[in-house]
């Protein structure tokens, strides 16, 4: 049996919702007969008295399973909880509260929940606002991509694009596709990391590799809309040329809004996968994605939050469970589970062999390399090492300094603090994980290897550990260290 101590509405639509379930033993205790009256529908035990006075040991009926407090006096409900938990020590006893001074005073009494009623009401108002938002938002979408009707859209990934990114520019091309909106996929940089491999292989994916910003134009002006995905800035970690007029932009990562521009633009760096956005939107729409897309979209998720254990929101868990199901888990496997390649072995080594560490800090130059996508394997391996809260590991990528951060620290954001050492344009990402790239511009001609790395592991360190306001030695620093980092960084 359930007692309800108390008569007003939210009475009222409790005893409709426990009916309307099956559960026939509920009992009303209030003053207000005409208020008990309109329960009559119900067919329940009703009781007109005084809950303060009320003699609880005569109760009628079975044995109560809980006991709903709805009255609105505070102090007396204190006292009433008591006095209940002295009659009935182990039934569960639930009372409203307006405050957390209330619930905190309420549980003290001996209340196992209190349930503040505002908060309830506030969210479900939040809920409907949010669900607005999104419809508004999936509207203003699909009316962006419709005017790509005569020739189509261009989708930009970011630069070496990571699971996030592929399935996030998977699911925008899919829903493209249902309003019959023909469209391609390009990114810059190079799929190295051997689960990425996997990923566009097994899933038989069709994205275009281009080496050039100037590769970019033809493509640009061949289109009717532009869209960037996992990126928010033109040539900000991606192949697109600084001035590109981009019309569709959706990303995760925290930027500089003021220097976002599009037609439609749908920044949450709260979420913590891309494919989380993605997902919501095809579910809105109506767009039920195929196994291979669902499949990507969920593995982007779990990569992007660690495995739930990361920057992990409601909408990603939200997300995650409804993908589960439709996914393909032998395919899954296979994505997870490939063999690692010799390189990245190889870089995983000069990263524990060149580790240096200041504190708490570790930073790892691994000299020259050709797979990028083996740095954050390495920064990830390296923040298990016992008192290592941030890692920073880098190296020399043909013309380019490939920079990747990681972080347990809860005091520190990655992203800003290489921005702050590296320059705005220069990196980017979340407060736990961040990347960048930095253009050797001249010295990357430099023919001198020994040199070069010399200059690079340098630079890299000093500007890492004065951003983090981490002492350093004082050392002898080649004259022209300071242009190897300012030449293209925009402080």
């Amino acid at each position: 049996m359930y007692i309800i101590l108390g008569c007003d509405c939210v009475a009222r639509a409790l005893v409709k919702n426990l009916s309307k379930s099956g559960e026939e033993e509920i009992l009303v205790i209030d003053k207000d007969e005409q208020a008990l009256n309109a329960l009559k529908e119900f067919n329940i035990t009703t009781i007109t008295a005084d809950i303060y006075d009320y003699n609880f040991s005569s109760l009628p009926g079975k044995d109560p399973v809980a006991f709903i407090i709805l009255q609105k006096n505070p102090k007396e409900n204190l006292a009433l909880i008591k006095r209940i938990k002295e009659l009935f020590p182990d039934k569960f006893v639930l009372t409203q509260v307006t405050d957390d001074k209330e619930s905190s005073e309420s549980m003290a009494a001996g209340a196992d929940r209190a349930v503040e009623s505002v908060r309830i009401l506030s969210d479900a108002i939040l809920n409907e606002l949010e669900s607005a938002k999104l419809r508004r938002s999936a509207s203003k979408l699909v009316k962006v991509l419709r005017e790509a009707t005569n020739n189509g859209l261009a989708i930009f990934l970011q630069n070496n694009p990571d699971p996030d990114a592929i399935a996030s520019g998977l699911a925008l091309k899919r829903i493209a596709g249902e309003y019959g909106i023909k469209s391609k996929i390009y990114y810059g940089g190079n799929i190295g990391h051997q689960e990425n491999k996997a990923l566009v292989n097994l899933l038989q994916t069709d994205l275009i590799r281009l080496n050039t910003p100037d590769e970019s134009l033809s493509i640009i002006n061949s289109v009717d809309k532009i869209a960037l995905i996992e990126a928010s800035i033109p040539s900000k970690n991606n192949i697109l040329p600084p001035d590109t007029n981009v019309h569709v932009i959706i990303d995760h990562h925290q930027t500089d809004i003021s220097l976002v521009k599009g037609e439609f633009v749908e920044i949450m760096p709260g979420i913590g996968a891309n494919s989380s956005i993605m997902t919501r939107y095809l579910r809105y729409l109506g767009i039920a994605p195929d196994v291979p897309l669902a499949t990507a979209l969920r593995y982007g998720i779990r990569v992007d939050t660690s495995g739930f254990t990361r920057n992990t929101t409601t909408e990603d868990l939200d997300a995650a469970a409804y993908l589960s199901p439709l996914v393909d888990v032998g395919l899954l496997n296979q994505i997870e589970n490939p063999p690692m390649s010799a390189e990245t072995m190889d870089i995983i080594g000069r990263a524990i062999r060149n580790r240096e560490v200041r504190g708490a800090y570790l930073t790892s130059f691994v000299e020259f390399i050709t797979d990028r996508d083996a740095l954050p394997q390495a920064a990830e391996l390296m923040l298990q090492m016992e008192g290592i809260s941030t890692v920073l590991v880098f190296g020399i990528d043909k013309d380019k300094v490939q920079l990747s951060a990681r972080s347990v620290d809860s005091r520190i954001n990655l992203a800003s603090l290489l921005q702050k050492a590296f320059g705005f344009m220069n990196a980017g990402g979340h407060a736990t994980m961040a990347a960048g790239c930095i253009e050797l511009g001249i010295f990357g001609d430099v023919t001198d290897k020994r040199s070069l790395s010399k200059i690079t592991f340098d630079a890299v360190r000093k500007k890492f550990f004065s951003a983090a306001g981490v002492d350093i030695e004082k050392r002898e620093i080649p004259d022209d260290l300071e242009s190897i980092m300012n030449y293209s960084v925009k402080d």
